[in-house]
């Protein structure tokens, strides 16, 4: 965010903090004392990449009154500059240059989405010498922010279907490289505006040791043959050069399960049912006439409330919206009891026989609990409808069967198959897939007998068909192939699904008439200690050998301990076999293709590192992202992770990319 607001502010504050400058004429930009109103025009990948953090409102707090997109037809607005953010491509360049030729605005800042290459440069030059408009220009700047960042410690390169991509037979290896190209550019442009040049590490062999040795080489000739070094900022800095972080870079294929997984968290919840795109939620429903209504909400950096209920569980989620219902109500009698009305509706008729303290209280407040009111509106009738999508498809029973996968028997699954109340085949299918890769050792009978229910459920059988042909073909390690659902758990325990059910089984009445959140609280007051189960996903435990221990010894003392028992041993041996790059190493090669031992000179003196990137090549989800949240939040000392992926994906969209494999691979 803080990236954005400079190039809204002509690059101006602070100026020129680590951007490539090609500037034709420099620009004093504008202050807060002194804005210079503006128009912001962009494609439509720089235009996802804004509207994830900066609404319409925050656009104009930055001085922008209209924002456009650059392939659509605009008119001439004389006198006012505008500020271009457009991807390096050719055709961006030729629509930006008709636009000067055109003499749409007054003066052009051009802000390009990562590096521009010097012969677009050179053409972007002669376009506009010839049209005799190049004076016009007041900056050209390579911004490097061509990656979506929804939440503080997550970001997105916005990719869609990588990982049907990389795994179709019709991707050739130019395609392929162009795609890694793509991915180590996006790479280097979070890296660079963390300002922090990290050790990386990556398994070997499929898509992200490409990324891992074209990062390395990217980094490195950066480093040693460009005049102006990006990351020389901090290169004084003892203390952030001692805290280097680990990247780790992954492959989807080692853990298909948790991208299926039902989740109870109020954040994966609402990505899993409705989707989280650019920081939007759009929910639809039905009235009892059938009317179809679509809402969408905004999920604001800003909020409060989802900063502090996103990670949680989601009956406790609904009891919190509970609670801030009434403090809200509390507040806002107090206000209109001042103000002699009766609702916030009426203020305008405020009682002017009231003291003046009074309503100058009441008249600062109202638009702070306005806001509240809109922000309480809109996380009760996010929470309603996932309620109702509960009740309708028991997802409730579904996760808490999930949680101990491990050790549900053939029978527990066919049951949950056969019953017509789990009315939905994706999550059956789900299931099905999560029960196969959690337990190896299954008999090719027991598999068919689940496919065959599967199939009286009308469930579409092909991603599930192309999950077992993933499975022969990298020969998977099942006990990583899959979240670890069987494991022992650390957290509370949700108890018996059937008796969770009957807790569940009236909440589609009680809400036919919910016009109040009063009655929310009441309705979740027995589940509030239905916790998920603490688990390390296999990610999670990748990543706690790749951080290394404090144990003394080193990053191979660190191994050691973790494969001690459990995933983590797994996780520790895969870990081993990981190629590993420092791009400060003054010899490329010093570290490529060793093992984990190679890494001890560049760790700090106790072994572990205690900041780290992942990035998973193929999609990721809020479900992995959580788990590597708590895993830092409960790290001693605690850990700072960031984690991002070709593009955030839930179960549905995974499902349709697998299914889409499978027609593809039939020919």
């Amino acid at each position: 965010m803080t990236a954005l607001a400079r190039m809204l502010h002509l690059n101006s504050e602070p100026s020129g903090n680590g951007n490539e400058n090609y500037g034709a004429s420099e620009s004093k930009g504008d202050t807060a004392e002194t804005p210079i109103w503006k128009v912001l025009v962009f494609d439509s990948f720089c235009r996802d990449i804004v509207s994830t953090v900066l609404r319409v409102n925050d656009l104009r707090d930055n001085g922008v009154t209209m924002h456009m997109l650059l392939e659509s037809q605009r008119s001439s607005i004389p006198d006012v500059p505008a500020v271009y953010f457009v991807q390096p491509t050719p055709e961006s360049i030729k629509l930006v240059a008709d636009d000067i030729a055109r003499d749409l605005y007054e003066l052009y800042y051009v802000n390009f989405s990562s590096s521009l290459p010097r012969t677009l440069l050179e053409d972007f030059a002669v376009q506009t010498t010839a049209s005799g408009t190049s004076h016009q220009i007041a900056q050209v700047y390579d911004q490097y922010l061509n990656f979506l960042c929804p939440e503080e410690n997550m970001f997105s390169l916005h990719f869609s279907n990588a990982f049907e991509a990389i795994h179709s037979p019709a991707m050739t290896d130019t395609a392929m490289g162009t795609l890694i190209d793509k991915i180590v550019s996006s790479l280097f442009s979070v890296l660079l505006t963390l300002k922090t040049i990290p050790m990386i590490c990556a398994p070997r062999g499929n898509a992200a040791e490409m990324v891992a040795t074209r990062l390395d080489a990217k980094l490195r000739e950066h480093i040693m043959n460009s005049r102006h070094n990006l990351f020389a900022e901090n290169a004084d800095d003892v203390v952030a050069q001692s805290r280097r972080p680990v990247l780790v870079l992954l492959d989807r294929d080692l853990d298909l399960g948790t991208m299926l997984m039902h989740s109870w968290t109020y954040q994966a919840l609402i990505h899993d049912l409705y989707d989280i795109r650019l920081n939007q939620v759009s929910i639809t429903n039905a009235d009892d006439a059938g009317r179809i209504s679509k809402k969408a909400y905004d999920i604001n950096a800003t909020d409060a409330f989802w900063e502090a209920n996103a990670m949680l569980p989601f009956p406790e989620v609904a009891i919190n919206i509970d609670d801030a219902s009434n403090a809200f109500k509390r507040e806002a009698d107090e206000i209109t009891r001042m103000g002699g009305v009766k609702s916030l509706d009426e203020v305008s008729n405020l009682d002017m026989g009231a003291s003046t303290k009074q309503l100058q209280r009441a008249i600062t407040t109202l638009p702070e609990l306005t806001a509240r009111k809109a922000n309480i509106d809109m996380h009760m009738n996010i929470a309603t409808s996932l309620l109702d999508a509960i009740k309708d498809r028991q997802l409730d029973v579904l996760f808490q069967l999930e949680e101990q996968l491990g050790r549900q028997s053939k029978a527990s699954i066919i049951e949950a198959l056969n019953d017509p109340e789990k009315k939905n085949p994706q999550d059956k299918l789900r299931l099905v897939a999560l029960y196969i890769l959690a337990n190896d050792k299954l008999q090719q009978s027991d598999i068919d007998d689940c496919e065959a229910a599967l199939k009286a459920s009308g469930c579409n059988m092909a991603p599930l068909e192309y999950i077992h042909k993933l499975r022969n073909l990298n020969q998977m390690n099942a006990s990583l192939a899959s979240p670890a659902l069987g494991g022992g758990s650390t957290g509370g325990s949700a108890g018996p699904s059937g008796d969770l059910l009957g807790k569940f089984s009236s909440i589609s009445n009680r809400l036919a008439g919910f016009t109040d959140s009063s009655s929310l609280g009441s309705i979740f007051s027995n589940v509030r200690n239905l916790l998920p189960s603490r688990k390390q996903l296999p990610v999670t435990s990748i990543v706690e050998s790749a951080m290394g221990s404090r144990t003394p010894g080193g990053l191979g003392a660190g191994l050691r301990s973790a494969a001690s028992g459990g995933g983590s041993s797994t996780a520790a041996r895969m870990f081993e076999d990981f190629v590993h790059f420092d791009p400060k190493q003054t010899r490329r090669g010093n570290l490529a293709g060793s093992n984990a031992n190679a890494l001890r000179g560049s760790m700090p003196s106790d072994g572990a590192a205690q900041e780290a990137i992942v990035f998973v090549v193929g999609g990721g989800n809020y479900i992995e992202y959580q788990n590597l949240m708590e895993f830092a939040q409960r790290s001693t000392p605690r850990k700072h992770i960031i984690y991002g992926s070709t593009d955030i994906v839930n179960a549905s969209g995974f499902l349709a990319q697998l299914s889409r494999l499978n027609e593809t691979s039939l020919g």
